[in-house]
């Protein structure tokens, strides 16, 4: 064998090399981390429906069982809006990582795909990915619903707020009766597109766990 036809040789190797021995990204580390970020979600937002309970009852205790001394009646209404927008701000930061994690991850699923060469496999998977992938876009769109719906929910609460921290008066509290008893309603509405966002996070999360569920076992 010539130098030529042993080059040849040895190239023919390395192609067979790389088609039968080429290693898998370990996209699911991606999708782990994805289902993390989307388990943290849920409970932040469960923590923010709860939040909001929280604000209104301090709201409700100021405006109908009003106390000699209002301060402390307002205190704690001011900290439970404070703790309500930190939440929202915690949720935010935490759904924009997961959207991140989420892109990179599908875009990787992409990139595998190119790489399978079984037509059926790569039918497989296509479908797997595209079903995964509306999911999540669902999920994305009731996100930015819920978000919407909060906004004017919580610059209202801020407004009320601002307000009684001017005019803590008897006197300010009639004024301001009909703003609060509308925050209160308009957080119904808002309350299930919580629950349901959440929900939707959990099982998300679980659906792209690389783990099977707990078994329950019984004596």
């Amino acid at each position: 064998m010539n130098t030529k036809q042993t080059l040849r040789h040895l190239a023919l190797l390395v192609a067979a090399a790389g088609l039968f021995a080429g290693c898998a990204s370990e996209n699911y580390n991606k999708a782990a981390g994805t289902a993390t970020a989307l388990t943290e979600s849920a409970a932040l937002v469960a923590k923010g429906s709860d939040q909001i309970d929280r604000s209104l009852a301090a709201l409700n205790d100021l405006m109908t069982n009003a106390q000699p001394d209002l301060r402390g009646q307002f205190k704690t209404f001011d900290t439970s809006v404070n703790d309500l927008g930190d939440a929202a701000q915690d949720v935010a930061t935490k759904a924009e990582n997961m959207q991140a994690q989420g892109n990179a991850y599908f875009d990787e699923w992409d990139k595998e795909l190119a790489g399978i060469r079984n037509e059926d496999i790569r039918t497989r998977s296509e479908n797997r990915k595209d079903e995964a992938a509306a999911k999540f876009s669902r999920m994305g769109r009731q996100y930015d619903a819920t978000k919407a719906a909060f906004k004017p929910f919580m610059s209202d609460l801020r407004d009320v707020q601002k307000f009684l921290a001017t005019d803590l008066t008897v006197d300010g509290l009639a004024a301001i009766k009909v703003p609060a008893n509308k925050a209160a309603e308009d957080a119904v509405p808002l309350k299930q597109s919580l629950i349901d966002l959440s929900t939707q996070f959990a099982e998300m999360g679980v659906s792209l766990a690389p783990s099977t569920p707990a078994q329950v076992t019984t004596k």
